[in-house]
């Protein structure tokens, strides 16, 4: 009876979302484009209907596509506020100011320049595609107006996609008002008439809009935890006290987590994911360990404390630092997809040492000794899965060749294929050759020895407190 209640909750949550997303919110940017005329559209048909299926063939096609908006409502909710901001400052402008210069003053720029560097070029684009067109709604459908905001949010998207510095926006915001004055002056020339105020604003709108926009984005990533890649790099500066922490109390964690992010890196460039977010999120995958930091091989030295515990509780103890994980991103805001990765780089898998230890034992049940999960959800975690278990496999390999490494890495990339962890991930097997290649590579570059120096004899002006108390041998003696 409860199993289906909760189905029939889902089946009617799910409705309503849908017809939100469909239905309710193109239908509410009609409504809020003439909030401060409070009178209904002039052309109600055309607003509504025009509205509903813009909405749909731009923006919410473009997120559904996108794999974050299945995994994080956030990502909706932003990309919602952004854009009824956008029409709000656009029904704000054309009252306030005159309908006339609704197309120069809109705030295209703004939107797209937020939701392409937090989101994505498509997500970007799409929904400025759409605002073109509710802005349109204001000055009569003018097919023109749509063409000339088309463009400017086509290079509002393309000069501000996969941006690393901030000041980039500024340039970015500055490149667009050149083109955005380029089109109007155009389109005076064809028209045969100017207006300066007109072609001023076109300018200033995306320079100041830039401005706006590196002021604003930093609030909008704490809050929602969507970061770009300039507020991940800023994350991943290695200075975080998180960071800091893990290499205080768990060094040998902290040194394994920077190899495991120059693998994931490169494996991320390689098969064109996020290399920023690969690497960043590879330095925060373990801070779990820095709570309990003496149960991880990596931060052993003579004692081990699992001698002590039996295997079903070593394995509790050691899946105890993914919940901690969780729990300290959530605490200091990390982003959302950093989170997941913490959540996720185990996915299913069997602690193999502990199980084999407790069937020895006796009888032991496998799924006692899984992590939590889930799989991995997306391209970046499912690489740094497969890099944590090649990094700490490659620690093992003596006498480290191109031979040995490469089979080493196919090995382990094969093993985590086979136990179907990487299904959900997106990875395909193209993919994962690249990864095999990029991984042999970097770890090929680690390994390579350096030439020795020839010995010089050394005055000691500096000598530790062991060797000054050492009693000196017989070779001492004699010389």
């Amino acid at each position: 009876m409860k199993k289906g209640i909760k189905k029939k909750s889902r089946a009617k949550s799910f409705e309503l979302e849908t017809i939100t997303n469909y239905l309710l919110f193109p239908i509410l940017m009609v409504l809020l484009t003439n909030v401060f005329y409070l009178n209904w559209p002039s052309n109600p048909f055309i607003s509504f209907t025009g509205s509903i299926i813009f909405w749909y063939l731009f923006a919410e096609t473009s997120f559904k596509r996108s794999n974050y908006f299945k995994l994080h409502r956030t990502y909706r909710y932003v990309a919602f506020s952004v854009i009824t901001m956008g029409i709000i400052l656009n029904a704000a402008f054309s009252y306030f100011l005159s309908p006339n210069y609704v197309v120069s003053l809109s705030p295209i720029f703004l939107c797209v320049t937020i939701l392409t560097i937090l989101m994505g070029y498509e997500e970007g684009l799409a929904s400025g595609l759409y605002l073109a067109f509710m802005t349109t709604t204001i000055n009569n459908f003018s097919i023109e107006d749509f063409v000339i905001l088309s463009v400017v949010a086509l290079f509002s998207a393309l000069l501000t996609r996969k941006i690393l510095r901030r000041i980039n926006i500024a340039r970015a915001g500055f490149e667009v008002g050149i083109i955005f004055l380029s089109i109007r002056i155009i389109d005076y020339l064809f028209n045969m008439k100017f207006n300066t105020m007109d072609l001023a604003f076109s300018f200033l709108n995306p320079v100041i809009s830039s401005i706006i926009a590196v002021g604003i984005i930093p609030y909008i990533e704490y809050v929602s935890r969507i970061y770009s890649d300039v507020g991940l790099l800023e994350l991943g500066n290695l200075s975080h006290p998180l960071l800091k922490e893990l290499s205080l109390n768990a060094p040998g964690t902290y040194y394994h987590s920077v190899a495991i992010a120059n693998l994931a890196e490169a494996a991320a460039e390689m098969i064109g994911a996020n290399a920023v977010l690969a690497r960043v999120a590879s330095y925060f995958h373990d801070i779990g360990k820095s709570r309990r930091p003496q149960y991880f091989t990596e931060n052993q030295r003579e004692i081990n404390p699992h001698d002590g515990l039996t295997p079903s509780m070593s394995s509790l103890v050691i899946s105890e630092h993914v919940k901690l994980g969780v729990e300290l991103a959530r605490k200091y805001r990390l982003p959302l997809l950093v989170e997941d990765i913490i959540r996720e780089h185990h996915g299913t898998r069997v602690k193999k040492y502990f199980y084999h230890k407790a069937k020895s034992f006796g009888d032991a049940n496998i799924e006692n000794f899984r992590y939590p999960g889930p799989k991995p959800q997306f391209k970046e975690s499912g690489i740094i899965m497969l890099a944590d278990s090649v990094e700490a496999a490659f620690k093992s390999l003596k006498d480290p060749s191109l031979g040995k490494i490469k089979e080493l890495v196919e090995d382990i990339v094969n093993g985590i294929y086979n136990e179907r962890q990487l299904d959900q991930s997106g990875l395909n097997l193209s993919d994962l050759e690249e990864i095999i290649d990029a991984f042999t590579r970097v770890l090929v570059n680690t390994s390579q020895s350096r030439i020795e120096y020839p010995k010089e004899k050394v005055e000691k002006v500096v000598i530790s407190d062991e060797n000054r108390n050492r009693k000196p041998n017989s070779k001492d003696n004699r010389s």
